[in-house]
């Protein structure tokens, strides 16, 4: 596979094009949203073997011959292609050959990330007598050419910064003006979460004043929280409830508001907050203290050191003593650890003694072994590493249940209550969430298929396990695939339908279940062939892929995910 074309690919990017995979549906009164859509792909770059490229579409038909520098699809649902002659000269272009917008000067898609090579999902921007306006996918005009510049807002995805005059304002995900153009700086302030992604992010607004800028606060409808008064401002991201916390500075002291009410004072040279114990952490004259969500301290500005573990907190006086104490301020007990920190279950906390040795504290209780390490797993089991190198899981009620004498590295399935165990031979055991093996395999490679499965793999074996760790037919995990991957008593591959009914012989080395696009790969010889969804092979195996990942085929093309979805073609 060629890949010095995409560096090229990622400088043009960034120099000519701009947008976003994001879609962000703002209702005021709503607030359970699905804002955040994955992207449909019906259209994909094609990198040929001369390192040309061109697109197909989702079956594999190649739409845009491989003839091109470069091809970027802003949004992977729409007929719409930037394809590149030179790395000057750009054309939009359909799947039909037929150029767009020439009606329009200088169009560009709008980048959305600085990371990846995402786009705006609604808008394109053009020129016109060297202002810029916005028009949608299909060519109409939703905002008309007024600006001096439109770019997309960092930390809000689908809405538009828009410049006019030297001043900022903001348009939303249909084109109308959400913050009026008044300002000299608008950035998102970061707030993400896993239900509304960026929809209930604020904004951080600045004002050039005649020391410099200072800033100001709007809530995720644009309505202000705070003056624009302020030499700093920064958001928590990571909190329970529906306040805005904010740590701001003036004149070289830190306070924080919640919402608008001052909540912390302005008298320290820093403040952090901790979102795992919810606490933040004031700095003054190089001591430290605590205080909690409604301002009240909690412990004094008096330490020389703290460490935080959920719901504990450690820390130092000054003759080096330590001591433990709950998120409240009470005293549980003096220490001699260099660190305590959360495991994940609920009441149990790991810690770190000068020596190095790890010990898990429950409650009252501390179990202790020479542990050189330690991490949770699920429900009450804990992974430890022997000073011999070798690796157990501990039932913290109920003592050690996986020996550490075989095994010389283990790891919970992501996602999954379960463990992945690995001896110095590389075979690797996986247990499920009762801790029963359920599969051993040589050089097993562990993928999640999505929130619900996970696949064991090798090049001769496969299983799927579900949540709980246990292994569950790819009939459950693919249960709108027409035929299936099955292995019979020789270790030869082939594929039944849902009845039984053999569809492709077992005569291969390794066959996947369908993906999908409809398509799956095999082996034979140690090389890699294509079937598709009705068991017709369409590439003899005759390609060597250096992956130790299951592969995504798109017809003949190889899948390739890394800032862009683009496919290869196979050499």
């Amino acid at each position: 596979m060629k890949k010095s074309t995409k560096i090229i690919l990622a400088i043009i990017a960034i120099i000519a094009i701009i947008v976003t995979v994001i879609v962000v549906i703002n209702i005021r009164k709503k607030h359970k949203l699905e804002e955040y859509i994955k992207p449909v792909y019906n259209y994909f770059a094609m990198f040929s073997e001369d390192e040309k490229v061109g697109v197909i579409d989702k079956t594999g038909k190649v739409l845009i011959e491989p003839k091109y520098l470069d091809v970027f699809i802003p949004n992977p649902s729409k007929d719409v292609f930037v394809c590149y002659e030179n790395s000057e000269s750009y054309k939009f272009l359909n799947s039909k050959g037929e150029e767009l917008y020439k009606d329009y000067e200088g169009v560009t898609a709008l980048q959305t990330s600085d990371i990846n090579l995402e786009f705006d999902k609604n808008f394109l921007r053009f020129k016109k007598d060297d202002k810029y306006g916005l028009i949608d996918y299909s060519g109409n005009v939703v905002v008309s050419a007024n600006y001096d510049e439109l770019t997309s807002l960092k930390n809000r995805p689908g809405e538009i910064l828009a410049k006019k005059d030297n001043k900022y304002g903001v348009l939303n995900s249909s084109g109308e003006l959400k913050i009026e153009i008044k300002y000299d700086s608008i950035i998102g302030d970061e707030y993400f979460t896993e239900d509304y992604g960026y929809t209930k992010a604020g904004y951080i607004v600045g004002t050039k004043g005649s020391n410099g800028f200072i800033y100001g606060y709007l809530n995720n409808f644009g309505e202000k929280v705070l003056d624009s008064k302020f030499e700093s401002i920064s958001r928590v991201l990571k909190y329970d409830d529906d306040n805005i916390y904010l740590i701001v500075m003036t004149n070289g002291k830190k306070s924080v508001y919640k919402n608008s009410k001052l909540l912390i004072e302005q008298k320290y040279q820093n403040i952090n907050y901790s979102d795992n114990s919810k606490v933040f952490v004031v700095k003054r004259n190089s001591n430290y203290g605590i205080f909690n969500l409604n301002g009240k301290e909690i412990l004094p500005v008096k330490y020389k050191a703290y460490n935080l573990a959920g719901d504990y907190i450690s820390v130092e006086n000054d003759d080096g003593s330590k001591e433990l104490y709950d998120v409240n301020g009470n005293k549980v007990s003096n220490l001699n650890y260099r660190s305590v920190t959360s495991s994940g279950n609920e009441g149990s906390y790991i810690a770190i003694d000068d020596n190095g040795f790890y010990s898990i504290i429950t409650g009252d209780d501390t179990i202790s072994n020479n542990y050189t390490y330690v991490s949770y797993a699920f429900n009450n089991y804990f992974i430890f590493r022997t000073t011999e190198g070798f690796y157990g899981l501990l039932d913290i009620y109920n003592g050690t249940i996986l020996e550490p004498n075989s095994y010389t590295f283990m790891l919970k399935v992501d996602g999954r209550n379960s463990i992945q165990a690995v001896t110095a031979d590389g075979v690797c055991d996986i247990y499920s969430e009762d801790i029963e093996k359920v599969i051993s395999m040589k050089d097993a490679v562990i993928e999640n298929i999505d929130d619900n499965y996970t696949v064991i793999h090798s090049r001769t074996d496969c299983y799927y396990i579900n949540k709980s760790g246990k292994v569950v037919p790819n009939t459950e995990v693919y249960p709108n695939n027409d035929i299936y991957a099955f292995k019979n008593e020789n270790g030869k591959w082939g594929y039944k339908d849902i009845d039984g009914n053999i569809i492709l012989n077992p005569i291969y080395d390794f066959a996947q279940d369908i993906e999908q696009y409809g398509f799956a790969g095999i082996i034979l010889d140690e090389k890699w062939g294509i079937v598709n969804s009705k068991g017709e092979v369409i590439k003899n195996p005759q390609y060597t892929l250096e992956t130790y990942y299951l592969p995504i085929f798109v017809g003949e093309y190889l899948l390739e995910i890394s800032d862009t979805y683009h496919c290869l073609e196979l050499e």
